[in-house]
C-alpha cells in the first residue's frame, strides 16, 4: 500500500538524557517518559522521504534538548527548515527548567505549498496527557498544508483525512508500520 502524503506530521519518542545530578524523585516523571525511546540514528534511520510527495510539507514536533536534532533530520530526510510554531502550556515539568512550551519544525521538500498564509507562530493549550498535542495544532496543520495527510508515531486515529502511524495504534515497532505501508 505505497501511497505518497503532501504533509507529514511526526512526534518521535526522542531520547532523553540526563545532565547533571538533580534529585531524582522530584523530577522523575521529566526524566523518565512512560514509552519506550528511539536514539537519533534510529529516527534519521526511518524512510521518512519515501513517504513524501514531491513537493510536501513536514511538522515534527521537538523538544527543546532535542532542537538542533530536529533541523539534522529535516535534512537529513531531504527537507528544508521554514519555520518554527511553539506551543505555550499554562504548566510545565522539567529537570533544570519549567517547560512550558515545546516547539514543532515546518519544513518542505520541493514547491512549498501553503493553503493559508499569515497564520501565527503560537499556539496556547492546556498540556493533555504526556506528549498527547493539542488539538489546535492538527487545525493549524490543516488549514496551512494540503492533504493527504500522515501521522507518524501517532497516539489515535484523528480523523478520516489523516493516516495515523505508530505502536499505540496498531502496536506494531514504527520500522515495522513503515515498511509494511511502503509495500
Amino acid at each position: 500500500m505505497s501511497k505518497l502524503f503532501s504533509t507529514i506530521l511526526l512526534d518521535p519518542p526522542w531520547p532523553e538524557t540526563k545532565i547533571g545530578k538533580f534529585d531524582e524523585t522530584r523530577h522523575k516523571r521529566a526524566d523518565e517518559p512512560p514509552y519506550s525511546t528511539l536514539s537519533i540514528e534510529d529516527i534519521a534511520a526511518l524512510p521518512i522521504g519515501d513517504l513524501a510527495d514531491t513537493s510536501c510539507n513536514i511538522w515534527l514536533w521537538t523538544t527543546s534538548r532535542s532542537l538542533p536534532d530536529g533541523f539534522d533530520l529535516l535534512r537529513r530526510w531531504g527537507f528544508k527548515y521554514l519555520n518554527t510554531v511553539t506551543w505555550v502550556k499554562p504548566s510545565g515539568f522539567g529537570a533544570w527548567w519549567v517547560n512550558r512550551t515545546q516547539i514543532m519544525l515546518m519544513g518542505y521538500r520541493g514547491k512549498l505549498v501553503m493553503n493559508e498564509k499569515y497564520r501565527p507562530n503560537v499556539l496556547f493549550a492546556p498540556s493533555r496527557r504526556h506528549s498527547q498535542k493539542p488539538e489546535n495544532s492538527y487545525e493549524l496543520i490543516e488549514r496551512v498544508s494540503p492533504g493527504p495527510y500522515l501521522e507518524v508515531f501517532a497516539r489515535t486515529q484523528r480523523s478520516p483525512e489523516w493516516v495515523a502511524i505508530g505502536n499505540e495504534i496498531d502496536g506494531k515497532d514504527i520500522r515495522e508500520s513503515i515498511a509494511g505501508f511502503l509495500n
